[in-house]
């Protein structure tokens, strides 16, 4: 038996044990790639706004690093500029947006999966229309319609026209649509009425969509700044992205400490709940794919 045919079953693994390395290195890069600019944004809100200015150039580790770190900027965004005020309005709004819209969407989805009545394709066709059109001429017309409901600098007027929106009904719709229907027929037949079918059948088995929903809700309620900037006209309730923005727009110098350290606190709640729902966050999308 020749040399090259006893070292062949191994050529097989170990070209997969390569593979797996250099997969292994390539995330490892793409990760370090993506968390650069939290690290540097981290780092850089302990620095004060004369450091950074002339620390920025030349660059060096000065650059990335504070050489004399400080909490001043903390201190000051709540001291002297109350900023937890603005968390508490984001966080009311983030909650009422989050809420609204698993409300909503699960209903709206279910009622596209489950049941069936006339003209239905028209209107989930109809619902899906705002996902082609740029936000920037949607502006205009919404803020028509919340003024005409008085809603203008309150808290409703900020998340109720985004508590129904075309990617959550799509995400729902596509998951109540993986749950095997003759759990709803046997449900049917036992007598369950509509709103025990759904809320004890229904949304059970549709947690990880349900999750990927708040997930994203929450993020673009945390990170929402035009909107707010337009529709919220009483700074004591403006929210957290506007009050952050406000440091970069101050009189003389812009408090670029001040700014970074916003920015940091309100990144820490995002990436906190996106490794707390990371594996619902996956398993949602993949159950919810369009076949």
């Amino acid at each position: 038996m020749s040399r090259a045919t006893v070292d062949s079953p191994g050529r097989p693994v170990a070209r997969r044990s390569t593979r797996f390395a250099a997969w292994t290195v390539a995330m490892v890069i793409a990760g370090m790639v993506f968390a650069f600019p939290i690290l540097w944004l981290t780092s850089t809100s302990f620095k004060s706004t004369t450091a950074f200015l002339s620390e920025a150039f030349p660059l060096s580790w000065k650059s990335f690093l504070p050489s004399e770190p400080t909490l001043a900027n903390f201190l000051s965004i709540f001291e002297n500029f109350h900023f937890e005020r603005n968390l508490l309005n984001t966080a009311i709004v983030s909650g009422g947006q989050i809420l609204g819209s698993m409300a909503v969407c699960s209903l709206a989805g279910y009622a596209f999966a489950v049941r069936d009545f006339r003209f239905k394709r028209m209107l989930f066709a109809l619902c899906m229309v705002p996902a082609f059109l740029p936000a920037e001429a949607l502006i205009v017309p919404l803020y028509d319609v919340v003024k005409s409901l008085g809603l203008v600098s309150t808290y409703w007027g900020l998340f109720l026209p985004f508590v129904c929106n075309p990617f959550g009904i799509l995400l729902m719709r596509q998951a109540f649509k993986e749950v095997p229907s003759s759990i709803f027929d046997a449900a049917q037949i036992d007598g369950a009425s509509e709103a025990r079918t759904f809320l004890l059948i229904g949304l059970p088995n549709v947690k990880p969509a349900l999750a990927t929903l708040a997930l994203l809700q929450f993020i673009w309620s945390w990170s929402s700044f035009f909107w707010p900037l337009v529709a919220m006209q009483d700074p004591a309730k403006q929210v957290a992205q506007v009050g952050m923005a406000n440091f970069a727009t101050a009189a003389n110098t812009p408090l670029y400490g001040e700014m970074f350290a916003a920015a940091t606190v309100l990144t820490v709640p995002v990436v906190l709940l996106s490794i707390m729902l990371q594996r619902y966050y996956v398993n949602g999308m993949m159950s919810s794919s369009v076949k």
